[in-house]
């Protein structure tokens, strides 16, 4: 039975509140850490006084094995990436040997350094961190980020720093309006870059090509340096961002101390039901949790049902909310004054909000890595519990009856999509905006891809063999594009009684949260959408005063309107798969109204005028053969279900969260998985190498289910188009065992003879 009382304890309430024997802890893995390997001690690699003292105050007299490895990779001037579990001591790592430079350095051009975090958040409490080195004048640090009051920018500027804290964003902009960040950049020997693992996706292909425009910047090529938590391919994913070579020193990925993982099977409930218990359970017993939840809308549901209906004190914080309202979440919890957070994947990063007692992921995280990096939040001071609720989807299905396959998993690579064309334009009018005009033969190959795009845009000119930059134009179209951290568009969500902008959301994710009758949550509170225009790039909402037990979702197809191939393969199934950018239609005509409880239909409503919205993305396609024995109906239930089913191994292959991805399936058997963001991030490219083992495990999904013919535990999917209808397991079991035993070949090429409707 269980080892762990607070286990035990959770499986006794769950019983008692629910007395179903299938509502239950169903797994529980104690894992025991210790410290990683020890290296040499301090005194014996010739670090400076000031520095020795600093450690031995810190109480740290040895380093690890893999900190001294970075130690002398980095002091030889190499490109490092150190990677290693949570508390184990990556940031002195490349902290120690980065003061050891400067306190011996006889150069002070400054700063030496410019350290990078992907929030202001979590470069604050890194600062603080610091500030313990800071015990010898030589060695001093700046933050200098969008929160830094206007005398400091001066005073830092007037006299730098020997190390600079930023963030991407800040230099993204600062490199075209702000004369201190140049030089900061131009001065800089050593750029690091810590929590390397976030900037996968777009925010990724930003990062890569601001790196770009910081080399093309600065007389002299700097010395790189990056960490990471979790990431299954460091080398190649460095690599990939920062288009120099680089070194990998591997630390222990494991944490510090003791955890409690545990596994809780929702039944025949709703997970969200599942999940309330289990923080009216830990609020209960005084332990402070983060619950995880990877939709905004979702996040906030859930927060306003566990306040009304468990009297737990929860704060919210995701994306989309303001950093005051961010803060104050960070700080409550620090102070005690609430029980817990919900949170999208905003507080996976090492944000200093006291101790966290236990992590809950009300669905499995979207990849191993993420499970890592959450698991990573709790129990840092003491003993932490993880405890993740398995629905009746095939994911969950699958890791409940195999739970040791899931913590025996290989992480997935992390990857980009570096020629996102909305990204490739944003950084070329960026740097035309710093230079005003270059030779097209000096800008790399990737931006020449956009020079035509931006020229008809108006943003930039052609002259014989230059580019140059329509200054007004560009300065309008840039205001749009200063945050890397959009995949798309920006939406004003606009309260009409107030006329206040309560928050954006990208397209064209919007589209599916924002069409009119839609109920949208902000801040805990319900809100009717009253219109929404896509010209005008604004929703206009109203604050709905009674309690909802309801919510909203939208009946959509989308359909490809032009491809231009990429990548072209034979799989070694025998169908024809291609890599493509993909025009993507997106139409919503109906919404679903349903009880938030339950999941019971209440209502279809038609909408009176449909929603479009069209963008260009990466999508995997391929062709699987015709069964002449099947009607058009029948085919159309088969590769539709295949098409969810592949979406849903992709979690386990591509390491895709659940709605990173989108399908479309036709009845000719083409089938396409698309990046659900503008441009694509990457994960379809990764779904294009490993299609052959995805739908493997599909057809495992598929085949291993008991149901008649289509369940949650199988094949629908909570993100259908069409409400989970024209799906059949059967024949989509039928078409893939012929498929995986190379029954019959395909020798057309994806979409080139596509007929019927499209489902998805």
């Amino acid at each position: 039975m269980f080892k762990d009382a607070v286990t035990l304890d959770l499986n006794e309430y769950l019983k008692q509140v629910y007395g179903d024997p299938e509502i239950r802890v169903i797994y529980e893995r104690i894992e025991e850490r210790g410290e990683p390997e020890h290296g040499p001690d301090i005194y014996s690699i010739e670090l400076p006084q000031p520095l020795i003292n600093v450690l031995e105050k810190r109480g740290i007299r040895r380093l690890y094995r893999f900190q001294y490895e970075a130690y002398r990779r980095i002091l030889s001037g190499e490109n490092v990436i150190i990677t290693a579990g949570t508390g184990t001591g990556k940031t002195e790592a490349f902290f120690i040997p980065l003061a050891k430079i400067i306190l011996s350095s006889r150069e002070k051009q400054y700063p030496y350094a410019i350290i990078t975090y992907p929030t202001k958040a979590l470069a604050r409490d890194q600062v603080k961190r610091f500030s313990e080195y800071l015990v010898y004048k030589a060695l001093s640090i700046g933050i200098y980020d969008g929160d830094t009051p206007t005398q400091q920018r001066k005073r830092l500027a007037l006299m730098p720093p020997s190390i600079i804290v930023s963030n991407p964003d800040m230099i993204h902009i600062g490199l075209i309006y702000s004369p201190h960040i140049r030089k900061f950049v131009e001065n800089t020997q050593s750029l690091v870059f810590d929590e390397l693992h976030i900037y996968e996706g777009v925010l990724g292909s930003h990062l890569h090509h601001l790196i770009h425009r910081i080399k093309l910047f600065k007389k002299s090529k700097p010395q790189f340096i990056a960490s990471s938590a979790t990431i299954a391919n460091p080398k190649e994913f460095a690599e990939s961002i920062f288009e120099e070579e680089f070194s990998v020193v591997q630390g222990s990925l494991m944490r510090k101390g003791t955890a409690i993982h545990v596994f809780v099977s929702a039944g025949p409930l709703s997970r969200w039901s599942v999940t309330a218990s289990i923080v009216s359970f830990l609020a209960e017993n005084n332990l402070k949790f983060i619950v995880f939840i990877d939709s905004q809308q979702l996040a906030e549901v859930f927060a306003n049902i566990v306040e009304r209906k468990y009297n737990v004190r929860v704060g919210v914080h995701r994306a989309g909310l303001s950093q005051e309202v961010r803060r104050n979440v960070e700080e409550q919890l620090r102070q005690g004054q609430i029980h817990g957070v919900i949170s999208t994947p905003t507080l996976e990063l090492g944000i200093d909000i006291g101790a966290i007692d236990a992590v809950v992921m009300a669905a499995p995280a979207p990849s191993y890595a993420k499970y890592i990096q959450r698991a990573g939040r709790a129990g840092r001071r003491k003993k932490g519990y993880i405890i993740t609720v398995l629905g009746d989807d095939p994911i969950d299905s699958y890791y409940a009856n195999n739970p040791e396959e899931f913590f025996a998993q290989e992480l997935t690579p992390s990857v980009i999509e570096p020629l996102n064309e909305e990204v490739l334009k944003t950084h070329l009018t960026a740097f035309l905006l710093q230079v005003g005009r270059i030779s097209i033969n000096e800008i790399p190959v990737e931006w020449r891809r956009v020079i035509e795009d931006l020229i008809l845009e108006r943003v930039v000119k052609k002259y014989g063999p230059y580019v140059s930059v329509n200054y007004p134009r560009a300065r309008s179209y840039f205001s749009e594009r200063t945050s890397i951290r959009l995949e798309g568009p920006l939406i004003e969500v606009i309260d009409a009684e107030t006329e206040e902008i309560l928050t954006t959301r990208e397209l064209p994710v919007a589209v599916l949260e924002l069409f009119p009758g839609a109920i949208y949550f902000y801040s805990k509170r319900p809100y009717r959408v009253l219109e929404l225009d896509l010209e005008k790039k604004r929703a206009r909402v109203k604050r709905v005063e009674e309690e909802l037990e309801v919510y909203t979702k939208p009946l959509y197809t989308v359909d490809i309107r032009d491809y231009e191939v990429l990548s072209e393969k034979v799989s070694n199934l025998g169908f024809k798969v291609s890599y493509s950018k993909v025009l993507l239609e997106l139409l919503v005509e109906k919404y679903i109204v349903r009880d938030v409880y339950s999941g019971e239909l209440i209502s279809i409503v038609e909408l009176s005028k449909p929603i479009v919205y069209k963008y260009v993305t990466r999508a995997t396609m391929f062709k699987l053969p015709e069964y002449s024995e099947l009607n058009v109906w029948g085919s159309a239930e088969a590769y539709h279900a295949i098409e969810h089913a592949t979406i849903y191994a992709s979690r386990i292959t591509s390491g895709a969260g659940l709605t990173d991805l989108g399908g479309i399936s036709y009845p000719s058997g083409d089938i396409i998985i698309y990046d659900a963001v503008v441009g694509g991030s990457g994960i379809s490219k990764l779904l294009y190498e490993r299609l052959e083992n995805t739908l493997k495990i599909a057809y495992d999904i598929m085949s291993r289910c008991k149901c008649e013919d289509g369940c949650p535990r199988c094949i629908y999917s909570p993100y259908c188009g069409n409400n989970n209808k024209v799906l059949s397991r059967k024949k989509a079991v039928y078409i893939l065992s012929d498929v995986l035993a190379r029954k019959r070949m395909v020798v057309e090429s994806p979409l080139s003879s596509k007929y019927g409707s499209p489902l998805v």
